[in-house]
């Protein structure tokens, strides 16, 4: 009988290092946030890099989910962020749907940096994290290469078989019941010639049955999944980001709203936590024909 269960054991640590294996590129560590010291100490797994167009800049997004003592921590990596950069009434509209967004510049505040690293350390170490069953919040990082043109999606939260209840503010309050919600950010980024680029976030939840519809782009033909959804346009966030720039979305400190829902999540013991979604500017490619004008130099002319 133990040697059954052994064996028991050995298969199920077999199946869940091969569902480990399955798991595509994206499923990798942040080593791509690189900490703000000189010298960091090496992070094993990296995203593959390479040249990418001028038409296409890299964006790292990932999300982290916080016990209950580092979410005591919130208030001091908020007071480290740049919230004035978003217009007064777009804070206050974000506000009343319980989210909050900010800027860290260059590097990421040494808080958050310790975060992703026991956030991989614990991904490393825990099959369930592994896999994706530890919570209902995807926590791989993922890098997107993205095109003015182009439209990626960004999930925070997704329930299969649950309905949620969501009240949100858009010219007045509202709410609506909710049935499999996958409460996700969709992702927009264009290039500038200086090496910058502006990135767009919207939130937005896909709900209800999966229907499958034909599509014709590009000459082409596929079938695609599509579900119904509500966007809040009016909430994006974007802003203009440097190399190594990074967006900081979360919920405010009573959670709410959207906030309660994108940005809260139950693990599978029961514990409930705080989330948080970084969006990253990691690779972009500098248009080396521009040359951006000298002030003194063109009033001397």
């Amino acid at each position: 009988m133990r040697g059954e269960m052994n064996s028991g054991k050995t298969v199920l640590r077999y199946v869940s290092l091969g569902l480990v294996a399955m798991l595509p590129m994206v499923a990798v560590g942040c080593s791509g946030w690189l900490p703000a010291a000189r010298d960091p100490s090496p992070i094993q797994k990296s995203f593959a890099r390479i040249e990418i167009p001028r038409d296409m800049v890299g964006i790292e997004s990932i999300v982290i989910r916080l016990d209950a003592q580092q979410a005591a921590m919130l208030p001091e990596v908020w007071a480290t962020l740049d919230e004035q950069i978003i217009a007064p009434e777009l804070r206050i509209s974000l506000d009343r749907n319980g989210l909050r967004a900010g800027k860290a510049a260059g590097h990421l505040p040494p808080i958050l940096e310790q975060w992703l690293r026991y956030h991989e350390q614990r991904r490393d170490e825990d099959p369930l994290e592994q896999v994706g069953l530890a919570a209902d919040v995807s926590t791989f990082a993922q890098l997107w290469r993205c095109r003015a043109d182009s439209r990626k999606e960004l999930t925070v939260r997704k329930l299969f078989a649950e309905r949620a209840t969501v009240f949100y503010y858009d010219d007045g309050n509202k709410g609506a019941i909710f049935q499999s919600p996958h409460f996700l950010y969709s992702l927009q980024a264009s290039p500038d010639p200086d090496g910058s680029a502006s990135v767009r976030l919207v939130p937005e939840i896909k709900h209800g049955e999966i229907r499958r519809v034909v599509v014709a782009k590009d000459s082409a033909i596929r079938t695609d999944e599509r579900q119904d959804s509500i966007v809040w346009e009016k909430i994006a966030v974007e802003m203009r980001l440097k190399q190594g720039d990074c967006i900081v979305l979360g919920a405010t400190p009573d959670p709410r709203a959207l906030g309660e829902h994108f940005f809260q999540t139950r693990t599978k013991d029961g514990e409930k936590q705080h989330v948080l979604l970084l969006v990253r500017l990691s690779e972009t490619r500098l248009d080396h024909g521009f040359e951006p004008r000298d002030p003194l130099q063109s009033k001397s002319n």
